[in-house]
Protein backbone atom coordinates (compact mmCIF):
# COMPACT_ATOMS: atom_id res chain seq x y z
CA UNK A 1 0.00 0.00 0.00
CA UNK A 2 1.01 3.25 -0.69
CA UNK A 3 1.90 5.73 2.38
CA UNK A 4 -0.23 9.34 1.17
CA UNK A 5 0.16 10.63 4.63
CA UNK A 6 4.00 12.38 5.10
CA UNK A 7 4.39 15.79 3.30
CA UNK A 8 8.05 16.31 2.63
CA UNK A 9 8.52 20.28 3.09
CA UNK A 10 11.63 22.03 1.19
CA UNK A 11 14.19 22.14 4.05
CA UNK A 12 14.71 25.93 3.03
CA UNK A 13 11.61 29.10 2.62
CA UNK A 14 11.91 30.59 -0.68
CA UNK A 15 13.49 33.76 -1.36
CA UNK A 16 10.36 35.88 -1.45
CA UNK A 17 9.15 34.56 2.08
CA UNK A 18 12.44 35.49 3.44
CA UNK A 19 12.23 38.79 2.56
CA UNK A 20 8.84 39.00 3.50
CA UNK A 21 10.33 38.53 6.78
CA UNK A 22 12.53 41.54 6.88
CA UNK A 23 10.12 43.96 8.71
CA UNK A 24 9.11 41.14 11.32
CA UNK A 25 12.42 42.06 13.00
CA UNK A 26 11.89 44.33 15.97
CA UNK A 27 14.70 46.10 15.01
CA UNK A 28 14.32 46.83 11.79
CA UNK A 29 10.99 48.55 12.35
CA UNK A 30 13.05 50.85 14.31
CA UNK A 31 15.56 51.29 11.90
CA UNK A 32 13.38 52.74 9.90
CA UNK A 33 12.05 54.65 12.17
CA UNK A 34 14.64 56.08 13.48
CA UNK A 35 15.85 57.10 9.57
CA UNK A 36 12.49 58.84 9.17
CA UNK A 37 13.12 61.04 11.97
CA UNK A 38 16.77 61.69 10.82
CA UNK A 39 15.55 62.67 7.20
CA UNK A 40 13.71 64.99 8.85
CA UNK A 41 15.58 66.53 10.95
CA UNK A 42 17.55 67.38 7.73
CA UNK A 43 15.38 68.16 5.43
CA UNK A 44 16.26 72.08 6.14
CA UNK A 45 20.18 71.39 5.69
CA UNK A 46 19.09 69.48 2.23
CA UNK A 47 17.29 71.95 1.01
CA UNK A 48 19.87 74.44 1.31
CA UNK A 49 22.69 72.05 -0.55
CA UNK A 50 19.58 71.91 -3.47
CA UNK A 51 20.69 74.71 -5.58
CA UNK A 52 24.67 73.38 -4.84
CA UNK A 53 23.64 69.63 -6.10
CA UNK A 54 21.87 70.85 -9.37
CA UNK A 55 25.26 72.33 -10.55
CA UNK A 56 27.27 69.41 -9.76
CA UNK A 57 25.16 67.32 -12.00
CA UNK A 58 24.51 70.30 -15.02
CA UNK A 59 28.49 70.87 -14.88
CA UNK A 60 31.98 70.01 -13.54
CA UNK A 61 32.49 73.31 -12.24
CA UNK A 62 30.14 73.03 -9.65
CA UNK A 63 32.11 70.29 -7.80
CA UNK A 64 34.70 73.32 -7.45
CA UNK A 65 32.35 75.89 -6.24
CA UNK A 66 31.38 73.56 -3.67
CA UNK A 67 34.87 73.02 -2.32
CA UNK A 68 35.75 76.83 -2.76
CA UNK A 69 32.87 77.38 -0.22
CA UNK A 70 33.88 75.64 3.25
CA UNK A 71 30.58 76.04 4.67
CA UNK A 72 28.81 73.81 2.25
CA UNK A 73 31.69 71.38 1.59
CA UNK A 74 31.11 70.82 5.48
CA UNK A 75 27.76 70.41 5.17
CA UNK A 76 27.74 68.16 2.21
CA UNK A 77 30.12 65.62 4.33
CA UNK A 78 27.97 65.90 7.06
CA UNK A 79 24.88 64.94 5.38
CA UNK A 80 26.49 62.45 3.02
CA UNK A 81 27.82 60.87 6.49
CA UNK A 82 24.07 60.58 7.77
CA UNK A 83 22.52 59.30 4.00
CA UNK A 84 25.04 56.90 3.80
CA UNK A 85 23.64 54.91 7.15
CA UNK A 86 20.06 55.46 6.08
CA UNK A 87 21.02 53.75 2.54
CA UNK A 88 22.97 51.12 4.56
CA UNK A 89 19.08 50.44 5.93
CA UNK A 90 17.77 50.25 2.22
CA UNK A 91 20.79 47.80 0.94
CA UNK A 92 20.12 45.76 3.84
CA UNK A 93 16.18 45.89 3.28
CA UNK A 94 16.59 44.86 -0.35
CA UNK A 95 20.06 43.09 -0.10
CA UNK A 96 21.21 44.88 -2.96
CA UNK A 97 24.73 43.88 -2.16
CA UNK A 98 24.54 40.30 -0.69
CA UNK A 99 27.52 37.87 -0.27
CA UNK A 100 28.08 34.75 1.29
CA UNK A 101 30.14 36.53 4.25
CA UNK A 102 27.06 38.92 4.97
CA UNK A 103 23.64 36.34 4.06
CA UNK A 104 25.60 33.74 6.70
CA UNK A 105 24.68 35.88 9.60
CA UNK A 106 20.85 36.28 10.67
CA UNK A 107 20.60 38.87 13.11
CA UNK A 108 20.15 42.14 12.15
CA UNK A 109 22.44 44.61 13.93
CA UNK A 110 25.21 42.30 12.56
CA UNK A 111 23.77 42.55 9.22
CA UNK A 112 23.51 46.18 10.09
CA UNK A 113 27.10 46.19 11.24
CA UNK A 114 28.99 44.27 8.36
CA UNK A 115 26.95 46.32 5.40
CA UNK A 116 28.43 49.84 7.12
CA UNK A 117 31.82 47.75 7.55
CA UNK A 118 31.75 47.17 3.66
CA UNK A 119 30.79 50.82 2.93
CA UNK A 120 33.49 51.73 5.14
CA UNK A 121 36.17 50.04 3.70
CA UNK A 122 35.44 50.80 0.26
CA UNK A 123 35.46 54.16 0.83
CA UNK A 124 38.90 53.63 2.92
CA UNK A 125 40.46 52.07 -0.19
CA UNK A 126 38.94 54.81 -2.84
CA UNK A 127 40.82 57.32 -0.43
CA UNK A 128 43.97 55.77 -0.34
CA UNK A 129 43.96 55.74 -4.37
CA UNK A 130 43.35 58.77 -4.41
CA UNK A 131 45.66 59.63 -2.32
CA UNK A 132 48.64 57.55 -3.79
CA UNK A 133 47.97 58.40 -7.65
CA UNK A 134 46.82 62.08 -7.35
CA UNK A 135 50.62 62.22 -5.53
CA UNK A 136 52.50 60.99 -8.06
CA UNK A 137 53.62 62.69 -11.85
CA UNK A 138 55.12 66.02 -12.18
CA UNK A 139 51.99 67.74 -12.99
CA UNK A 140 49.19 68.19 -9.86
CA UNK A 141 46.23 69.39 -9.42
CA UNK A 142 45.07 72.74 -7.86
CA UNK A 143 44.03 72.25 -4.35
CA UNK A 144 40.15 72.58 -5.20
CA UNK A 145 40.31 70.50 -8.11
CA UNK A 146 42.16 67.86 -6.25
CA UNK A 147 39.50 68.20 -3.13
CA UNK A 148 36.35 68.50 -6.48
CA UNK A 149 38.06 64.73 -7.60
CA UNK A 150 38.56 63.41 -4.12
CA UNK A 151 35.12 64.26 -2.70
CA UNK A 152 32.64 64.82 -5.84
CA UNK A 153 31.36 61.69 -5.27
CA UNK A 154 29.57 62.69 -2.62
CA UNK A 155 27.52 65.24 -4.29
CA UNK A 156 26.11 62.92 -6.86
CA UNK A 157 25.77 59.99 -3.87
CA UNK A 158 23.28 62.66 -2.04
CA UNK A 159 21.65 63.27 -5.43
CA UNK A 160 21.42 59.31 -5.82
CA UNK A 161 19.97 59.23 -2.03
CA UNK A 162 17.45 61.98 -3.25
CA UNK A 163 16.13 59.88 -6.12
CA UNK A 164 16.17 56.61 -4.57
CA UNK A 165 14.18 57.52 -1.48
CA UNK A 166 10.59 58.83 -3.35
CA UNK A 167 11.39 55.99 -5.87
CA UNK A 168 11.01 53.41 -3.28
CA UNK A 169 8.32 54.89 -1.47
CA UNK A 170 6.37 55.14 -5.06
CA UNK A 171 7.04 51.91 -6.17
CA UNK A 172 6.42 50.25 -2.88
CA UNK A 173 2.42 51.15 -2.92
CA UNK A 174 2.00 49.05 -5.32
CA UNK A 175 4.41 45.78 -3.27
CA UNK A 176 6.62 44.44 -6.06
CA UNK A 177 9.03 42.02 -6.37
CA UNK A 178 12.31 42.54 -4.24
CA UNK A 179 14.16 41.82 -7.61
CA UNK A 180 12.62 44.42 -9.22
CA UNK A 181 13.49 46.44 -6.79
CA UNK A 182 17.22 45.62 -6.55
CA UNK A 183 17.15 45.92 -10.21
CA UNK A 184 15.53 49.51 -10.09
CA UNK A 185 18.09 50.82 -6.88
CA UNK A 186 21.06 49.93 -8.98
CA UNK A 187 19.73 51.42 -12.11
CA UNK A 188 19.37 54.54 -10.32
CA UNK A 189 23.41 54.00 -8.38
CA UNK A 190 24.92 52.66 -11.94
CA UNK A 191 23.26 55.90 -13.42
CA UNK A 192 24.62 58.61 -10.77
CA UNK A 193 28.03 56.84 -10.65
CA UNK A 194 28.12 57.36 -14.49
CA UNK A 195 27.45 61.07 -13.91
CA UNK A 196 30.12 61.08 -11.31
CA UNK A 197 32.44 59.68 -13.73
CA UNK A 198 32.07 62.00 -16.40
CA UNK A 199 32.36 65.22 -14.60
CA UNK A 200 35.52 63.86 -12.64
CA UNK A 201 36.81 63.49 -15.92
CA UNK A 202 36.06 66.76 -17.06
CA UNK A 203 38.16 67.95 -14.02
CA UNK A 204 41.54 65.74 -14.83
CA UNK A 205 40.48 66.61 -18.27
CA UNK A 206 42.45 70.14 -17.57
CA UNK A 207 45.75 69.00 -16.15
CA UNK A 208 45.82 65.74 -18.03
CA UNK A 209 45.83 64.27 -21.19
CA UNK A 210 43.21 61.98 -22.76
CA UNK A 211 44.75 58.54 -22.32
CA UNK A 212 46.63 59.56 -18.74
CA UNK A 213 42.97 61.11 -17.66
CA UNK A 214 41.38 57.52 -18.87
CA UNK A 215 43.86 55.76 -16.44
CA UNK A 216 43.56 58.21 -13.47
CA UNK A 217 39.76 57.33 -13.56
CA UNK A 218 40.53 53.94 -13.73
CA UNK A 219 42.49 54.11 -10.69
CA UNK A 220 40.62 56.33 -8.98
CA UNK A 221 36.79 55.20 -9.38
CA UNK A 222 36.77 52.32 -11.54
CA UNK A 223 39.37 50.06 -9.82
CA UNK A 224 37.60 50.70 -6.07
CA UNK A 225 33.89 50.35 -7.77
CA UNK A 226 35.37 46.66 -9.62
CA UNK A 227 36.81 45.56 -6.16
CA UNK A 228 33.16 46.25 -4.60
CA UNK A 229 31.12 44.52 -7.00
CA UNK A 230 33.39 41.48 -7.42
CA UNK A 231 33.45 41.27 -3.38
CA UNK A 232 29.83 40.95 -3.65
CA UNK A 233 29.76 38.60 -6.73
CA UNK A 234 32.65 36.24 -5.38
CA UNK A 235 32.83 36.08 -1.51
Amino acid sequence: MIDFGTLHLPDAEPAALQASEWTDWPLHGWMLVVSALILLLILPEIYKLLPAMAGCLTRSRGNLEVEHSISVARSRGNIARILALIFVVVADRYRIYDPSFIADWDEPWLRFAELAGVLAAFLLLRYLVHAILLSLGRKHLHPESRAAVQHGLYNYFICFILTLLPSVCLFSIFNPDDILMRQLIWAELALFWLVALVREGQILQSNYGGFLNFLYLCGLEIIPAGALVASGLFF
